[in-house]
């Protein structure tokens, strides 16, 4: 089939208009429908692929499918089918009106925090809606998010997500040219691999991705000189925090309190210590977000023109109102890059003219890693370029929120303050009744105090020695040599487990020295659960070895050994029969990226016990006196699933020298 002329009718009900663009996929048209006099987007699939009859069918079949997702962020399918006169599949889709976030990103500049929130919520319904179903979109980057103007007058714009189940489709058909399985600067891991599991995870990849270059103005993998250097990075090298990335871009902008861990979360290598689909990642993205941050930047008109639908992967033009026309391709960063003749795999620079915008042209590879088919197409802009023009765009006229201290001491995370209602109704005496409570913001660590920080406290004479064996009121001769040898103190190998076996004054002296202090019970739950009380830091999923280090079948197998029977958290071997290194389970972080809020050790708190009052309460401290502290979050032993929630209180002697009892430190923001 040849190129649809402007004039001719597809389909018996489409007139087409003009080219929208084409790619290896095939060409979209707008197209007027003659039976409603609409105009409408229509896709329409390359000859080439349409010869295979299976992959007929699976376009069809994806098209209904993307059809099903109940959302006002999925581009609506209007029809679809196979045309009687050419034998060629189509889809026919709404005509969208307004601008691709890639592009829009380059002509305005920085985004403000809350509209990037705001992206996200809507697009993170229309995928979750997608995963609910199965469908995974497999190829979400900047230029299939679109922007359109708003119907509704609390939301300035409408962003709608492009292709779902193209990517899908091209990665089962039987092509073996140039089909892409994704973009290689947001695709996963096992996207390299035509044998990976892809599964929602794999879209919360790049969904990570998307935010540090909607929140930085660049993209976060550098070495992009040849295919291997950039594949090299996401399968194999370390992943950086983000905010060391951004360091190392120059990039000035400052990431929000907590997306560290919610980025390493997005972009952890291991599928399943991942946030397990777009719902979940897009929530716990809005909790880095406080209700003031700046928003009301994005403006996209309703007169927009040149809007399309959906379009097919690869090198296309678009015809804009003005009659000018622009190149759309598969994004991209670093350098200019473009294919050197016969040299399949390496990549060059390329500078325009004068113009510092760099191009990369499309490049279709054989990649060693898994035999992956990938490419590359151009940026849309440099990221300094960006960052320069975010100065001069609308989104300086935004008036800032007011200013908040939220400067933490090094390895503590800020934690904006808000409501929670603190305790459970399902949970012990001690956690009833659940009670409203309003916290500040506060500072925390992310992990809890290391056995060798401990130790560097004792080596300047401003701690007292931990001990190497348990101590607490009736502990039998039994019991101490049962578990003193879980003390990490002094034990080689443990530098970076938890201390523990410290009596809270202990504790509460190592925080005071260095310029903190121990956590509120009602801030360390604040931190686990946040306003939205989560059932578990991670979220209401049970909890499971890759989540914490509890009680699982290894904990099973010691107490066999040592004729104490345990019953266990989970069935699973967590890798840890006593503690584990701090940080040990990324899959399990509390929104904000604190970790190990469940397991390890439980945690002194600063407060005595008190029965909960259903008083309404600021900042709860506690009572002044009392004979026993709180500790909270569980530890390597835990067995009931009720101890690894936040709720959960458990009060103890504060002279006691536990081996499941640890600490981390909390402070005032500066």
């Amino acid at each position: 089939m040849s190129e649809l002329e402007p004039g001719s009718v597809f389909g018996r009900d489409f007139r087409i208009v003009k080219a929208l663009r084409a790619g290896g996929m095939g060409a979209v048209y707008v197209a007027l429908q003659l039976s409603t006099g609409k105009e409408r987007a229509l896709k329409v699939m390359a000859p080439g692929l349409a010869a295979d009859p299976a992959t007929r069918d699976r376009f069809v079949l994806e098209a209904q499918a993307a059809g099903r997702i109940e959302s006002d962020h999925v581009v609506e399918i209007v029809t679809a089918g196979v045309d009687e006169a050419t034998g060629a599949p189509y889809i026919v889709m709404e005509l969208l009106k307004g601008e691709e976030l890639g592009d829009y990103i380059e002509r305005v500049g920085l985004l403000p925090l809350g509209d990037v929130a705001e992206i996200f919520q809507q697009i993170g319904h229309a995928l979750e809606q997608a995963h609910h179903q199965g469908l995974v979109h497999r190829d979400l980057k900047l230029e299939n998010i679109f922007l359109c103007a708003s119907r509704r007058r609390d939301v300035a714009f409408t962003a709608k997500v492009l292709d779902f189940g193209i990517a899908k489709l091209v990665a089962e058909s039987k092509q073996t040219g140039t089909q892409p399985l994704g973009t290689p600067l947001f695709m996963a891991p096992e996207q390299t691999d035509r044998r990976g599991r892809i599964c929602p995870a794999t879209d919360v990849w790049a969904l990570g991705l998307i935010a540090f270059r909607l929140l930085t103005g660049s993209y976060f993998w550098i070495d992009v000189e040849t295919i291997t250097m950039l594949l090299r990075q996401i399968c194999v090298d370390p992943i950086p925090f983000a905010t060391e990335r951004a360091r190392e871009l120059g990039v000035t902008a400052p990431l929000p309190p907590g997306f560290d861990a919610w980025f390493a979360r997005c972009v952890s290598r291991d599928i399943d210590a991942r946030f397990q689909e777009a719902g979940e990642c897009v929530r716990s993205f809005a909790e880095l977000v406080t209700a003031g941050a700046p928003r009301g930047g994005v403006v996209i008109s309703g007169a927009s023109t040149g809007g399309l639908a959906s379009g097919f992967t690869g090198a296309a033009t678009v015809s804009h109102a003005q009659g000018t026309t622009a190149s759309i391709a598969l994004a991209a960063t670093g350098p200019a890059l473009v294919a050197r003749t016969g040299q399949p795999g390496v990549l060059a620079e390329k500078k325009p003219g004068s113009s510092k915008g760099w191009l990369l042209g499309a490049l279709a590879v054989l990649v060693g890693i898994g035999g992956a088919i990938a490419t590359l197409g151009r940026s849309h802009g440099e990221p300094s370029k960006l960052a320069a023009a975010s100065a001069s765009s609308s989104v300086s006229a935004v008036p800032p929120a007011a200013p908040e201290k939220t400067s933490c001491p090094e390895g503590s995370l800020f934690i904006p303050g808000g409501p929670m209602f603190m305790g459970a109704r399902d949970l012990n005496e001690d956690a009833r009744p659940p009670h409203e409570v309003t916290l500040s913001s506060f500072c925390l660590d992310r992990t809890e105090v290391t056995t060798r920080a401990y130790a560097a406290c004792v080596e300047k004479g401003q701690c007292e020695r931990a001990l190497e064996e348990v101590s607490w009121p009736g502990v039998t001769a039994d019991k101490k040599k049962r578990y003193s040898p879980f003390c990490n103190a002094g034990k080689a190998g443990r530098g970076e487990h938890p201390i523990n076996c410290v009596a809270w004054a202990m504790a509460d002296n190592y925080c005071t020295k260095a310029g903190r202090r121990l956590p509120s019970e009602a801030e360390w739950e604040f931190a686990a659960r946040g306003s939205n009380q989560r059932k578990y830091p991670w979220g209401d999923e049970a909890p499971s070895a890759k989540r914490l280090n509890a009680c699982g079948k290894e904990c099973a197998l010691w107490g066999d050994k040592h004729a104490e029977k345990h019953a266990t958290m989970y069935d699973d071997d967590d890798g840890f029969s006593a503690t584990a290194p701090v940080g040990s389970f990324p899959a399990g972080a509390a929104a904000h990226g604190v970790m190990d809020l469940a397991g390890n050790v439980w945690e002194w708190t600063a407060d005595y016990y008190a029965p909960y009052t259903e008083a309404k309460q600021q900042d709860p401290k506690g009572p002044a006196t009392g004979d026993k502290r709180v500790v909270r979050g569980g530890d390597y032993f835990a067995f009931q699933a009720d101890w690894a929630r936040p709720a959960y209180r458990w009060k103890t002697e504060p002279a006691s020298y536990n081996h499941a009892i640890g600490f981390r430190c909390a402070a005032d923001p500066g």
